[in-house]
């Protein structure tokens, strides 16, 4: 039987070139309840958010190559993941990246180090703004699929 998406544990792809870092935040973030895909960079992130669609990424802004900017902005421009929230964190906060990090879409930015329990809250509140509206579309979409479907039954008997 399958499980509702709503009542699975929600998926988080986590995004961060330092190892001891993702580790201690994937452990974090699994022991609070989440599926963790993780990665260290933003290339790989990026297919697996086309992959996955998951609920919400976190990502570090300083990675090698495409940042966590470049990411959010590819994101957007995916319609596959154009709804998916983006939680940046950063040790190098100030107005400017806080103004880029709204520009290309970001839904929060945090400071690192970030403390446990303010990131858990973060993506419980992002969660409950973004999951359920989600996927409420895909239930709509799904129920117009089937009255499509059932109509074109009907008149092809």
């Amino acid at each position: 039987m399958l499980v509702p998406h709503v009542l699975q544990e929600p998926v988080v792809v986590l995004v961060e070139d330092d190892v001891q870092t993702r580790d201690g935040y994937a452990e974090l973030l699994s022991r609070a309840g989440f599926r963790v895909i993780s990665s260290d960079n933003a290339e790989c992130a990026l297919a697996q958010c086309i992959e996955l669609v998951p609920d919400v990424v976190v990502t570090d802004i300083a990675l090698p190559g495409r940042d966590g900017f470049g990411l959010a902005a590819d994101l957007r421009c995916q319609v596959s993941t154009r709804g998916i929230p983006v939680v940046a964190m950063t040790a190098h906060w100030s107005p400017d990246v806080h103004q880029r990090a709204v520009e290309v879409g970001m839904t929060a930015i945090l400071s690192k180090p970030c403390q446990p329990e303010h990131l858990i809250a973060e993506l419980q509140r992002v969660l409950e703004q973004t999951r359920l509206p989600r996927l409420a579309r895909s239930a709509a979409v799904a129920i117009d699929y089937a009255r499509t479907r059932i109509a074109q039954a009907k008149s092809h008997p």
